[in-house]
């Protein structure tokens, strides 16, 4: 099949490919003017060489003659002309040109090739001249026509020229007419095309203005067209353009638009911008969709047969423009420029199209170019990559310099050669730079590291902007959902206009989906990430002091090296590109996981784990918490999937990664200080966002715990936690701790409390009650149901994800939880827990659907009573059960003991007997503490908590006194002193010695007070 007809996408609409090519001929016999029957003659007679003169060749091509007849076909007699020869052509034809009325001199017989040869329209004529010469080319007087040729393009560029020659004749509307319709079409035609330019070149002239006009009119024409009608002529005609040295630079010209209201719109409505705005997104605000029309109605394989015919199509095009940018990049060196000059000016005037704002929805479609445009800029952005990306074998990606963005742009007075960085400099980096200080750049920049950086922002602007839409679409559809089926349910009339909505929206979704998954840019997007990802291991395996990026790939090795100061290329390199990856792993997973399991997504899967162990532990090599907690995500994603229909290679790769990659060992570590970043950032963080970012990790903690070798980790971090708890920095692993039991008796009781809140509300509504509402408040209180709903079914589920993780790490290192820093808080969390569930208290969490919300008492009463099982042999956390006056009462463990028997778990049942018997001995001697230490003086007691103290110190800037446990649990989470929140940490704080020994003293006087007042009561009881 031809060129033309693989980028035609009608063409699969033919039974065959033969059928396609033969409708094609016929179309082309149509439109051509070789056809005629003077050029049929032209070639009998000049192929023969029989009876055909010089001048009777000339005669035909020219269709004028100064010889008396008779004449066999029509021509133009030119009377006082002189005799027509190879030497008079110019001469004659400049004649011809200048004949006001040509029919008037048409001579001979027949009426076939009369209009030709009275043609008024001067740069018609010299076209068709030119036809017919090219049509002769072959022919043993060829040398005469390239003659003719030559004297065609020469009074051609005089008609553009002095076009006053030519009164009413308009020479250039007549040749942008011929180009628009047939430059592409006609060999000829394109031919005549370049030698024009040519001649024009060597004259030195400009480009004339009908050559703006010829592509503003194509750029017109191709913004009216859809991704299945697309006029590949006038794709050709670009490509021409780009072929030229004289014409590239047109395509490549800012738009004056940006440069008067500073919107990126104006990109969209250039040549290359038009190309660009082809898909099957919308290409301006309020248009409708052009695919998956009525979705609802459709089977899911009319879904996927239209995806399939959307991809085909928009490969074809994005193929064809990507043909268009190589083709500008390798013209001239002024084409080269100004293409990235083009690409640096339109992502800095659409810069705003990463707003959060952009990504909610809004005016966009007026201020910036369209989804569609800058999605095919990425794919486009993408190929031209490859070449250094696709094999990361040949280190061809160390070629990109990472101070690239430092640089001044090129177009600045100060600019740097190659720096074509807009507003790259103006990003967020990785690791922030002293203000006012000066970032080191290179004295010039190569076309890769241009192009590398061009396209991660293309990318960020583009597929980034459009994974966030598709999500919160996605989110949005799902709550429209249940909306639908609540109010089906109750049969509200308010259905039908819930249904069309959510027709409209599904359209969205299916075609944002269709845009950004086309298989052929996915593939190239996940080796451009991969090459990214190792790119920036390898910037930030770098020693501090060099300053020269590395020529060499240097493997991972574990430990990683000290990160204690920051490396000038990670205050160079913006952080978006980190975004990019990490949003686009996570869509590839949500919306198209088998891409991940092709066999080029295997191979991405080694650089992004060594991507995420180096960068998700380390501050100093990311700064940003929240970036970090993204790669945990990203972690997820390389997690083996249960069941996967992929079979054992697929999941052993993925397992091979955990066990056998050079930085394996350092992940628990990693993910264990991102899990506390969050906490720390010293920025506002909503709840929901902070459980968001550590659901993931969860489930990544929930596979590493079932590996021996991760596990010990865990052991290996708490061991150290231990041997170093009053450190100045608290260890990382009891700050882990610590952060788990906040965020289980966050979770839980938030759970708990929309339960009990949905309990009410489910009995209003079953009573009737709603509906006596007026309709704005019933909608309202729906609303509010529908949104209570969600929040109980989140917190219910991720608190279920953080008591697992605490019944792994109690079994396998109760002491961590035992210890007396964090024991009574461990104690109290289930206590109350236990009670809530057990006691009177769990009739006001029954619900209709329980398993709707993630609500399973049963399964949370088992799993708590089970960490109960883990602790209890440490005599601390008995006694700290017993101590807690706000949950613990006799009582409570009886009433779990009934529950666990009702469910079946009557093991455990027994075994909480156990340690409600071993916890009432602790209550009893907690109880006769508790009795002297009620007696103490003031200063015996910790100001914060007003317990006895056992192990004063002193602070040092407010100089009061408090208990070490208690300073030492304040500061896991506020790291100042808590009376004038001056900074703090332990090593700092001073033992009350003096206080501590007279302390000790009481205690052992009232103790023995009170032995000495019990054997009497015995004697007394005796002697009675």
């Amino acid at each position: 099949m031809s060129k033309k007809l693989q980028d035609n996408p009608f063409a699969a609409l033919f039974c065959s490919v033969n059928d396609a090519e033969e409708f094609s001929k016929r179309q082309q016999q149509q439109d051509d003017h070789f056809n005629s029957d003077t050029i049929k003659d032209l070639h009998r007679r000049s192929s023969n060489g029989r009876g055909l003169s010089t001048t009777d060749f000339l005669e035909d091509l020219l269709l004028v003659t100064t010889r008396p007849g008779p004449y066999s076909s029509p021509r133009v007699l030119l009377n006082d002309s002189e005799n027509l020869t190879t030497d008079t052509i110019q001469l004659l034809l400049f004649d011809r040109l200048l004949l006001e009325n040509p029919n008037s001199h048409v001579v001979g017989l027949g009426r076939e090739g009369r209009e030709e040869a009275g043609r008024v329209e001067v740069v018609v004529y010299l076209s068709e001249v030119y036809d017919r010469c090219w049509a002769a080319r072959d022919t043993p007087l060829s040398h005469v026509a390239k003659q003719v040729q030559a004297a065609v393009i020469t009074n051609l560029a005089t008609a553009l020229e002095q076009p006053e020659l030519y009164r009413g004749q308009y020479p250039d509307r007549q040749l942008c007419q011929i180009l628009l319709k047939e430059l592409g079409q006609k060999s000829a035609v394109e031919e005549l095309a370049y030698e024009l330019i040519k001649h024009l070149d060597e004259q030195g002239t400009t480009p004339p203005p009908l050559f703006d006009q010829l592509i503003d009119d194509v750029t017109k024409q191709l913004d009216q067209s859809s991704l299945m009608a697309v006029d590949y002529h006038l794709v050709d005609i670009i490509e021409f353009y780009a072929s030229s040295p004289y014409l590239a630079n047109i395509l490549v010209r800012t738009p004056e638009k940006v440069n008067q209201d500073r919107t990126g719109r104006a990109y969209q409505n250039t040549p290359l911008g038009s190309l660009l705005s082809i898909s099957c997104l919308t290409k301006h605000l309020g248009a409708s969709y052009e695919f998956f029309e009525k979705p609802s109605s459709q089977p899911g394989q009319v879904h996927k047969d239209t995806e399939n015919t959307i991809w085909r199509a928009q490969n074809n095009i994005n193929v064809r423009v990507y043909k268009i940018f190589y083709m500008l990049l390798k013209v001239s060196a002024e084409a080269k420029a100004g293409l990235l000059t083009w690409v640096e000016s339109c992502l800095a005037a659409n810069s705003g199209r990463a707003g959060l704002w952009h990504v909610q929805g809004g005016l966009q479609g007026v201020t910036y170019v369209s989804d569609g445009f800058m999605i095919n800029l990425g794919a486009v952005m993408l190929q031209l990559a490859q070449p250094f990306t696709q094999d990361l074998k040949t280190a061809k990606i160390l070629k990109v310099d990472p101070t690239y963005c430092a640089a001044p742009r090129m177009s600045n007075n100060n600019g740097v050669p190659g720096a074509y960085t807009g507003d790259l400099g103006k990003q967020t980096t990785l690791v922030p730079h002293p203000e006012n200080s000066t970032r080191s750049h290179s004295k010039e920049y190569s076309f890769i590291s241009a192009c590398f950086f061009l396209t991660h922002r293309a990318l960020h602007l583009g597929i980034q902007v459009v994974q966030q839409k598709l999500h919160k679409l996605s989110q949005e559809l799902g709550r429209m959902q249940h909306e639908f089926q609540d109010a089906s349910a109750q049969g509200s009339p308010a259905t039908e206009m819930m249904r069309s909505h959510m027709e409209s929206r599904t359209t969205s979704l299916l075609s944002l989906k269709a845009a950004i998954f086309e298989p052929n840019m996915v593939e190239s997007l996940l080796q451009f990430l991969a090459a990214s990802a190792e790119w920036l291991v390898q910037m930030a395996l770098c020693p501090p002091n060099q300053l020269s990026p590395p020529t060499a790939l240097q493997e991972v090795k574990v430990p990683l090296p000290e990160d204690t100061d920051v490396h000038i290329f990670l205050q160079c390199i913006p952080e978006f590109l980190v975004e990019t990856l990490t949003e686009t792993i996570s869509s590839v997973r949500r919306y198209s996981a088998p891409l991940l399991s092709s066999t080029g997504g295997i191979l991405i899967l080694p650089h992004l784990m060594s991507f995420i162990v180096v960068f998700m532990g380390s501050p100093k090599r990311m700064n940003n918490p929240h970036l970090r907690a993204h790669l945990a995500e990203c972690l997820e994603t390389l997690l083996p999937e249960s069941g996967s229909s992929s079979g054992g290679l697929l999941a052993g790769c993925r397992e091979h990664l955990f066990t056998k990659h050079p930085a394996s060992p350092q992940l628990v570590t990693a993910l264990i200080h991102v899990f506390v970043s969050i906490e720390m950032t010293g920025q506002s963080v909503s709840f929901e966002e902070k459980f968001n970012y550590r659901r993931p990790m969860y489930e990544v903690m929930k596979y590493l715990w079932e590996m021996p070798k991760h596990r010990k980790r865990f052991t290996e971090l708490a061991e150290e936690s231990l041997a170093n708890m009053e450190s100045a920095k608290p260890p990382l692993f009891l700050r882990f701790v610590n952060l788990l039991i906040n965020d289980a008796i966050f979770l839980l009781d938030e759970g708990l409390s929309y339960m009990s809140q949905l309990r009410e509300s489910q009995k209003e509504r079953d009573s009737g009650e709603w509906l006596n509402l007026p309709t704005t408040q019933r909608a309202e209180r729906e609303s509010s149901f529908q949104h209570m709903s969600l929040l109980a079914r989140f917190h219910n589920m991720l608190g279920a994800h953080t008591i697992q993780t605490l019944i792994r790490l109690t079994k396998e290192i109760p002491q961590m939880f035992t210890h007396a820093t964090l024991v009574d808080r461990m104690a109290a969390m289930l206590n109350y827990f236990l009670s809530t569930l057990v006691g009177p208290k769990q009739r006001n969490l029954k619900v209709r659907d329980m398993e709707k919300y993630e609500f399973r008492p049963a399964e949370t009463v088992s799993d708590i009573c089970t960490i109960y099982t883990h602790l209890y042999k440490s005599a601390e956390f008995c006694l700290a059960v017993s101590a807690d006056g706000r949950s613990y009462t006799p009582q409570l463990f009886s009433q779990a003991h009934d529950v666990l028997c009702r469910i079946g778990r009557g093991t455990l049942a027994v075994e909480l007997q156990l340690i409600s018997d071993k916890v009432l001995v602790a209550g009893r001697t907690h109880a006769e503490e508790e009795d002297i230490a009620a007696d103490a003086p003031e200063e015996f007691l910790d100001p914060i908590m007003s317990h006895l103290m056992t192990d004063p110190v002193i602070l040092p800037s407010s100089r009061l006194t408090c208990d070490r446990h208690t300073i030492a649990r304040h500061l896991l989470s506020d790291q100042t002193d808590p009376f004038n929140r001056q900074p703090l940490n332990m090593e700092e704080v001073r033992p009350n010695t003096e206080l501590k020994e007279r302390i000790m003293a009481w205690l052992k006087e009232q103790r023995a007070l009170r032995a000495r007042r019990a054997e009497a009561q015995e004697e007394m009881k005796d002697s009675n």
